[in-house]
C-alpha cells in the first residue's frame, strides 16, 4: 500500500509529475516547520532578534539620527526588516548543510520523490518563518508609532518590495535582475545539488 502511494506521482522515466512534486514540496516544508518544536531556539531567533533590532535602532540610534525615535522609525523600519532577513537567511544555509552532512537528504533521495522537493521545501518553510519575523516587526513598529501612508495595500506592497518611497522604474529593474539571476543560477544550483546524490 505504501509503495503504491509513493509511486503514484511517478511519470515516464521515473520522473515525478508536477502536481505530486508540489505536494511533496509542501510536505517537506511542513516537516521543516514542525521541527521547530524540537529546536525552540530557532523560533526564539525568529522572534526575539527582530524585536531586539526594532528596539535597538528605534531608541538607541533614533534620537541621534533623527528628531525623535518615531521619526527615525518611519525611515528605518524597512532597513531593519531587510537586515533581519539577511541575517536570518543564514539559517537556511546552515539547516541545509546539517541535513546534507547528517545524511537526511540521502535518506530522502532514496524515496521516489522529486529531487527538488527537500530543497524547495526547506526554502518555502524558511520563507514562512521570515514572514513571521516581518509581521512581528511591522506590528511592533505600529505599536511604537510607525505610520503607514498607503493604506493596507501600500503596506502589503511595501512588505513585498521593502520600499518606503515611490519607485516605478527601479522596481521593474530590480524584478528583472532577480528574474535574470534566478534563470542563470537556479539551473546551476540544481545541477550541483543533483550531483551530490551520485
Amino acid at each position: 500500500m505504501t509503495g503504491t502511494t509513493l509511486t503514484d506521482g511517478l511519470g515516464r522515466g521515473g520522473r515525478v509529475r508536477p502536481l505530486p512534486a508540489l505536494r511533496q514540496t509542501a510536505t517537506m516544508a511542513w516537516r521543516s516547520l514542525v521541527s521547530v518544536k524540537h529546536n525552540p531556539l530557532e523560533l526564539v531567533d525568529y522572534s526575539i532578534t527582530p524585536i531586539m533590532f526594532v528596539f535597538l535602532f528605534t531608541y538607541v540610534f533614533g534620537g541621534q539620527m533623527a528628531g525623535s525615535p518615531q521619526e527615525y522609525l518611519q525611515y528605518a523600519l524597512a532597513g531593519i526588516i531587510v537586515q533581519n532577513t539577511l541575517f536570518m537567511s543564514m539559517y537556511t544555509a546552515m539547516s541545509l548543510n546539517t541535513d546534507l552532512t547528517k545524511g537526511v537528504f540521502d535518506r530522502l533521495r532514496s524515496l521516489p520523490i522529486a529531487r527538488s522537493a527537500p530543497l524547495f521545501g526547506r526554502i518555502v518553510a524558511d520563507l514562512a518563518k521570515q514572514l513571521w519575523a516581518m509581521l512581528l516587526m511591522i506590528a511592533l513598529g505600529l505599536v511604537l508609532g510607525f505610520e503607514t501612508t498607503g493604506g493596507p495595500e501600500g503596506l502589503v506592497g511595501a512588505a513585498l518590495l521593502l520600499l518606503g518611497t515611490p519607485a516605478g522604474g527601479p522596481i521593474l529593474w530590480s524584478l528583472l535582475w532577480a528574474a535574470g539571476i534566478t534563470a542563470v543560477f537556479m539551473p546551476l544550483a540544481m545541477r550541483a545539488y543533483r550531483s551530490e546524490s551520485h
